[in-house]
């Protein structure tokens, strides 16, 4: 991409960004409530939540059982309660499947906090530190949180470290934290995925505040890259779209002010912007989709707190169902996965697959 475009975009985005990074806050939040259990096609023999948790809260699988976290939404996107075991339909390769469990439980989670430390977001680093800080506080002793950015090049921040550990987690939010001009957003996906979530078992979250667009100057991850690492690693994404605010930002700048604020951009550049918008939001829709896990699109300051109360209840409210495999399992094999609910009209999210790790 051409560098005077990259900066022209930047600029558009920083109107804009305060706003986007309070969601964040409103957002990082609510996920002490609830940990769910993660959908590992080869899973521990007994999956704790530690600390003081009920024997009632553990969730126990054979080595060969899938677990597939499920959550279910009505028309109006709010979580449906009450569903029973024989409402849902799970489907392996098109094969369906057996439930050998239907629950809800907590179990420690594994976090990873994938921060944006582009020229554009970087003078907002304030903001960006206490949501991380006040998302860890708020977490179970079990968890476990890793600390990453992306920029001119993709850096761990901070290793996997006990939740409880507020002390070194300050330090490296506090200290390490510097910024670039360009966006490795691919490249730091996939080495979330690959790198840091490899290293853990159980829960997997990762969660991402961008508008997607990649500016890296030399490609080391494409998008397919990052969403077959995602998929492979079985974590759940939960994006904050800042492609809706950008592109009405773009919009109301199209008239007079438009040229004067990117300096005087021709209509091949403003339908470029335009391109750029539109296969990010695409890309950022899809991982969510494909991961189980959720968009949103902010626009207006009243959209805070629905979000806030939306993906709170989400994750409070999920199935958890597990199952066997009707045909055994092969190191490396992906098996496609489908989750139905009956009747029909619900909005069923789970992970669209998963790659067979022993």
């Amino acid at each position: 991409m051409d560098f005077a475009i990259n900066r022209r975009l930047y600029a558009l985005k920083i109107s804009h960004l305060r706003y986007s990074l309070l969601l964040l806050l409103f957002l990082l939040l609510p996920l002490q409530a609830t940990h769910a259990q993660s959908g590992r096609a080869a899973s521990n023999a007994q999956v704790s939540s530690g600390g003081a948790e009920d024997v009632s809260d553990v969730i126990r699988v054979r080595t060969d059982e899938v677990v597939v976290p499920v959550s279910v939404r009505d028309e109006r996107g709010a979580p449906v309660n009450g569903l029973t075991e024989d409402q849902f339909l799970i489907y392996e390769n098109g094969v369906r499947q057996e439930i050998r469990s239907f629950n809800r439980h907590r179990v420690p989670a594994n976090i990873i906090l994938l921060l944006d430390a582009s020229g554009s977001v970087f003078g907002e680093m304030n903001l960006i530190r206490e949501a991380a800080k006040s998302f860890v506080k708020n977490l179970s002793d079990g968890d476990h949180v890793s600390i990453m950015q992306f920029a001119d090049r993709v850096e761990v921040l901070e290793d996997w470290v006990a939740a409880s550990d507020l002390k070194r987690i300050q330090k490296a939010l506090d200290w390490r934290y510097h910024g670039g001009e360009r966006t490795t957003f691919y490249e730091g996906l996939y080495r979330a995925a690959t790198d840091q979530l490899s290293k853990v078992e159980g829960r997997r979250i990762i969660i991402l505040l961008t508008d997607g667009i990649d500016t890296a100057q030399r490609s080391v991850a494409s998008f397919a890259d990052a969403l077959g690492a995602v998929r492979g690693a079985e974590a759940s994404v939960y994006v904050v779209s800042l492609t809706a605010s950008l592109r009405e930002e773009l919009n109301r700048r199209v008239g007079g002010r438009f040229r004067a604020f990117l300096g005087g951009v021709s209509p091949s550049e403003l339908s470029r912007y335009r391109a750029m918008i539109d296969e990010a939001e695409k890309h950022l829709i899809e991982i969510a989709e494909a991961t189980g896990g959720r968009i949103f699109f902010p626009h207006e300051m009243e959209d805070l707190i629905p979000a806030y109360a939306a993906i709170s209840e989400e994750l409070r409210t999920q199935y958890i169902l597990t199952y066997v495999p009707k045909k055994s399992l092969s190191e490396g094999e992906w098996r496609g996965l489908k989750v139905l609910v009956i009747p029909g009209g619900y909005e069923v999210a789970a992970r669209a697959g998963f790659r067979v790790r022993r």
